[in-house]
């Protein structure tokens, strides 16, 4: 049986974020690649959760009867998720990928942004929200000079619904902080960020690999925010690498 890898998506996207990687991992791994609630093909949640996406992603590894400990990585929102996982379901883990993403909760700031935001999207839909959430996501670099990429993320925010949107927001805002989790983490760690990312400065990555025991971190040159999709053959060589060297 191949060993199981399970990557989260990020905001406001859905599983397809990841086909590049579930091509490339799928020879040597059985790949998960869930849609989190109210994405894709996935119903939403009666009361928007982090901490219940983190449920229904173990529920999901019940249903497909994988009962050992499976490497799990998140990018952003996906993130998220994973130190949910992480705190809920700690003997399930066997690695752990941290991708362009924090630990932190959101400031009082913040969480009054993804509130407004998430009245916003319901009232309007996601047009305008796409062309204003757009450059936050992508790095410089990307949205001069690799117009397909930019098509690509496009399509995909454009692709959800609006409610899964607003849903994510309200529980991304109300999510419990994770950094007291980080010096607890005994098992292998991948931290990436993107050179060029606004949303989640590659500081914040730094930080958080220092506080994790023996944590791998990276910066990808010339990545904003969805580094995987930006700069996918970087990315995708050191999730192999990790993913080998760990004998995961």
């Amino acid at each position: 049986m191949k060993p199981p890898v399970v990557l989260v998506h990020a905001f406001p996207l859905s599983h397809a974020m990841w086909q590049a990687q579930v091509e490339a991992l799928a020879p040597q791994f059985r790949v998960i690649v869930p849609d989190l609630p109210g994405f894709g093909g996935s119903a939403r949640q009666v009361k928007p959760s982090i901490s219940q996406m983190a449920q229904e992603i173990a529920a999901l590894l019940d249903q497909q009867k994988i009962t050992e400990p499976v490497f799990i990585g998140g990018l952003s929102m996906g993130g998220y998720v994973v130190f949910e996982f992480l705190r809920q379901f700690p003997q399930r883990v066997r690695g752990l990928g941290f991708f362009s993403t924090r630990a932190a909760a959101d400031t009082a700031e913040a969480r009054e942004g993804r509130l407004k935001t998430a009245q916003k999207i319901q009232a309007e839909g996601l047009q305008s929200f796409s062309k204003v959430i757009l450059p936050k996501l992508l790095g410089k670099t990307t949205m001069e000079s690799n117009p397909a990429v930019v098509r690509q993320v496009t399509d995909l925010i454009l692709a959800s619904k609006p409610e899964g949107v607003a849903d994510a927001l309200l529980a991304m805002a109300d999510r419990r902080d994770s950094t007291d989790l980080l010096g607890a983490v005994r098992v292998p760690t991948l931290v990436v960020a993107g050179e060029q990312d606004s949303f989640i400065p590659p500081a914040e990555a730094e930080a958080m690999a220092r506080a994790i025991p023996g944590a791998q971190l990276h910066v990808i040159k010339e990545a904003g925010h969805l580094l995987n999709l930006e700069q996918p053959a970087p990315f995708q060589q050191l999730l192999t690498q990790f993913l080998a060297g760990h004998k995961i």
